[in-house]
């Protein structure tokens, strides 16, 4: 009975660290954040220096910051696509308000963090 017992434990003992260690690994950074960054940031330097008289050369200049968010997509990598979308708005914000305001929609406030969430995409689709 005891050495059912111990077996018993032993066996929860290292389902426990197998789940532990692969929990760590889940909550190491993707390695896409730092390239959808920088991606993201690019395509919206792009989108700010486009005439903006000019509503067919933005909708095109939205159109390839979406073509170069596919790669993360494409990967699922949830943490690479909000880093894409944050740091796009972020620096639309920052250097087009005007702008910002008029292509993004507010996230849901009981939207979890870890839910993709495309601001600029609903624009796509919206108009």
């Amino acid at each position: 009975m005891i050495k059912n017992l111990t077996s018993i434990l032993v066996l929860m003992l290292a389902v426990t660290l197998a789940v532990s260690c692969s929990s760590s690994k889940d909550k190491q950074p993707s390695p896409l954040v730092k390239k959808a960054t920088k991606v993201a940031t690019e395509m919206a330097q792009q989108l700010v220096a486009t005439d903006h008289s000019d509503t067919l050369a933005l909708q095109n200049c939205i159109l390839e910051a979406k073509a170069q968010q596919a790669e993360f997509q494409v990967a699922r990598d949830t943490a690479a696509i909000n880093s894409y979308n944050r740091a796009f708005k972020k620096y639309l914000q920052e250097n087009d308000p005007a702008l910002a305001q008029e292509i993004f929609i507010q996230r849901p406030q009981d939207l979890p963090d870890d839910e993709p969430w495309d601001e600029f995409e609903q624009f796509i689709e919206d108009n």
